[in-house]
């Protein structure tokens, strides 16, 4: 399910363990007698880890996505309402938004262990959740390491290190290749479009923009003050980019830019590089790393074309 602009944009302001290794976790939560584990989370909080997790509940659509990649989807008892990969989780229990999520819903649920994010959940549900007894982990995954490491700190907590430590290697081994294809061409102005009217797009020290430059694109709005920001027009076509990306979502509005005789003036489009490509590459996520292999796909095509 697409989020509305404003919930976008918070979702997308998404971790590596704050105070705190994954090994640590671990150790914690494997003690002889361990009950609860007190860990500091991503947001730097400390939490009261349960010695085992048998029940969790997802605040946000890229914890379920992490869950149901380490193996845990059968643990999973409630999502939110945004959750929609993968399609198993659809037959999950629907416990809101990412903000403001039905407390009696999830209370209803007997979680072990609700996961959250720093991005797109509040810190103030996550303890409200914990007042009604139920321990909130938030991670932080605001860059492609970052999301890895997220994923081994998950592995932990949840008492699946050996997928972890497998789902990670194999994510960071496929971002390897793609870096090393992409040192052999040359790279590409890109703009990426999170929502067209008005225009929002990444900017400074965004996973996405990283994500993009691991394939070799190079975001226009990089230098952008804001993570996430809002351009117009006339300082698209002075950036002049080469590769236009639009997530699926917004196909139509992409297909349309020819026939604009002021997009017209930005080359990306006058040259017939405006590429619908999925929304992976918005999701912190182990679908990122698939939206990275996706745009390197579309950057070699637009720089055979060149030549």
């Amino acid at each position: 399910m697409l989020l509305m602009p404003v919930q976008l944009v918070a979702a997308l302001l998404l971790g590596a363990l704050v105070g705190a290794g994954a090994g640590s976790i671990a150790a914690a939560r494997d003690a002889p007698g361990a009950q609860r584990a007190q860990v500091r989370d991503g947001a730097g909080r400390m939490v009261a880890l349960p010695a085992r997790v048998a029940r969790i509940v997802s605040l946000a659509p890229s914890v379920t996505e992490m869950l149901f990649a380490l193996g845990a989807g059968d643990r999973v008892v409630g999502v939110t309402e945004f959750c929609d990969y993968p399609p198993e989780a659809a037959a999950r229990t629907r416990i809101g938004g990412l903000i403001n999520p039905d407390l009696e819903r999830i209370v209803a649920l007997s979680p072990d262990l609700a996961v959250a994010t720093t991005a797109g959940n509040y810190l103030d549900d996550a303890e409200r959740i914990e007042r009604l007894g139920i321990p909130v982990y938030t991670i932080d995954a605001p860059t492609v390491e970052a999301m890895l490491k997220t994923l081994g700190t998950v592995g932990q907590l949840i008492g699946a290190q050996a997928r972890a430590t497998a789902l990670v290697a194999e994510l960071q081994g496929r971002i390897d290749r793609v870096r090393a294809r992409a040192a052999l061409r040359n790279r590409v102005r890109a703009l990426y479009v999170i929502e067209p009217e008005p225009l929002i797009v990444p900017g400074r020290g965004t996973f996405i923009g990283e994500a993009l430059s691991a394939a070799g694109a190079d975001l226009v709005t990089a230098d952008a003050a804001a993570s996430w920001g809002q351009y117009d027009l006339e300082q698209v076509i002075g950036l002049k980019p080469e590769l236009i990306l639009v997530p699926s979502p917004h196909a139509s509005w992409a297909r349309g830019l020819a026939s604009h005789a002021e997009w017209m003036r930005v080359p990306a489009v006058s040259a017939g590089h405006v590429r619908v490509i999925s929304d992976s590459i918005q999701h912190p996520g182990p679908r990122l790393v698939d939206g990275i292999e996706e745009v390197d796909e579309i950057v070699a095509q637009v720089v055979a074309l060149k030549h």
